[in-house]
């Protein structure tokens, strides 16, 4: 009798033993970088229910995915040492599964890009704000790479670009931030009529406003017919004085503006200005 109890119990735990649900977890490498989002999957046997998934210390990551899922999708957001776990368990017992994880801190992209003009020719000014990087590489479109830390590019064609700042961080813990850009492939003068130069930082200095202009001659007379301030480069303006220095008087002055255009358009423009204090 004593012996059939004992192989009864015996069988009995060899059953319960058999039970015992375990799990491997599995991700793409011990380590990390940061801000990047890592899968977990998990190996098991004997058929957990249920699943729970954490993080040590709880502070060092995000859970992306779901914490009570066979698999599960988690982005490191400190740098250092983190342990993932599993928990697994079924209506008999449970058991642990953990791996360390070393997150290395990701370089961050960013940069601030600017047009010296909204026709073309335009040159793009690049400057670079990224943090935690060994290096940075700009990308261009159908051009060599560009090493300097902070840089510029022109482009006398008119047409849709984009500009790629890379910046690398150790173990190739990289980031890249883009920007898209349209310039426009054909040229326009607008004249603007009214300019108040009274020192207010507010509409003080008259410019014509230009697109894919190269060659621009600007002539201003007053009421008389008296020359009163001319320039005849890209980039010229009227800040309401002479050119002895004389401040001018309110009143209606007279443009005439000729230019060439990136695209052979020729301008002869007259205009009237208003100046007003």
């Amino acid at each position: 009798m004593k012996g059939r109890l004992f192989i009864l119990i015996f069988l009995l735990s060899i059953n319960l033993f058999a039970q015992v649900p375990t799990a491997t977890i599995g991700s793409t490498s011990g380590t990390v970088c940061t801000e990047r989002i890592i899968t977990f999957t998990s190996v098991t046997n004997n058929s957990p229910t249920t699943y729970s998934w954490s993080v040590n210390p709880s502070n060092s990551a995000e859970f992306i995915g779901s914490i009570d899922s066979p698999s599960t999708q988690i982005k490191l957001v400190r740098s250092g040492t983190a342990i993932v776990s599993l928990l697994v368990a079924n209506s008999t017992s449970f058991s642990v599964s953990s791996q360390t994880v070393v997150a290395i801190q990701s370089a961050k992209a960013s940069f601030n890009a600017s047009l010296t003009s909204v026709g073309f020719p335009s040159e793009l000014v690049l400057t670079n704000f990224s943090n935690n990087y060994t290096g940075v590489q700009w990308l261009f479109n159908n051009s060599l790479p560009d090493n300097t830390f902070n840089t510029s590019k022109t482009y006398s064609v008119g047409g849709v670009y984009s500009t790629t700042l890379i910046a690398l961080g150790s173990f190739g813990c990289n980031d890249s931030s883009t920007y898209s850009f349209t310039i426009d492939d054909f040229s326009s003068i607008t004249l603007p009529n009214i300019f108040t130069p009274n020192e207010d930082g507010v509409n003080d200095i008259y410019k014509p406003i230009l697109k894919g202009i190269k060659e621009i001659d600007v002539t201003i007379y007053n009421r008389f017919g008296t020359l009163i301030h001319s320039w005849d480069r890209i980039g010229g303006k009227w800040d309401g004085y002479t050119t002895s220095g004389l401040k001018c008087s309110e009143g209606t002055y007279f443009i005439i503006v000729k230019a060439t255009g990136f695209d052979g358009k020729l301008y002869n423009l007259k205009n009237t200005i208003t100046l007003i204090e």
